[in-house]
């Protein structure tokens, strides 16, 4: 509905070339979180945030953030501009979008990324994953200290079967996960 009817898709066109990705993409979404690569080799901030303000009169989200990435160069993250944009309370199933204007080079690889953990994926592994990303979504540090990618990696790299082995694979790379 969100890139259809209500026409992200077609305004995320105008700038670049969107790729869905992430959870939605992977079919591993326990919440409403939907992330988007567009795809542009030299979008300037002032056309980011003129698409901003077109999402916002758009989408009428509640709160939209703004990162340049670019500048920040946040390990982990990609090198680009981007827009969080909230629809309502995330955890009370309100949309979040989480959209990064990237180059092709960076889009390439981050794509390859959830391309690959598509290849490994298998029903037993989807299970897993789901379950633990179901325990694991409301905790404060859910974001902040790890990622779903944290998940998937555990699971598909490590083996990881549940949430217990988990909080332990973190613990043993120095992150606590759950509330203590």
């Amino acid at each position: 509905d969100l890139l259809g009817s209500k026409g992200l898709r077609g305004l995320l066109e105008e700038y670049g070339i969107p790729h869905i990705t992430g959870s939605y993409a992977l079919q591993l979404m326990t919440w409403r979180d939907l992330d988007i690569y567009l795809e542009q080799q030299e979008l300037s901030e002032e056309l980011f945030f003129r698409l901003g303000g077109k999402i916002a009169s758009r989408l009428a989200p509640i709160k939209m953030s703004f990162r340049n990435e670019r500048i920040a160069q946040t390990p982990n993250l990609p090198s680009g501009l981007y827009w969080g944009v909230y629809l309502g309370d995330k955890r009370k199933d309100a949309w979040k979008l989480d959209i990064w204007a990237i180059d092709s080079q960076e889009c390439k690889q981050r794509l390859s990324f959830t391309e690959r953990l598509i290849a490994e994926l298998t029903s037993s592994r989807r299970r897993k994953i789901l379950f633990i990303k179901e325990a694991c979504w409301q905790d404060p540090g859910y974001r902040k200290t790890y990622t779903s990618q944290d998940i998937y990696c555990a699971v598909i790299e490590e083996g990881i079967e549940n949430v217990d082995s988990f909080k332990q694979y973190m613990k043993d790379k120095g992150v606590s996960v759950g509330k203590n």
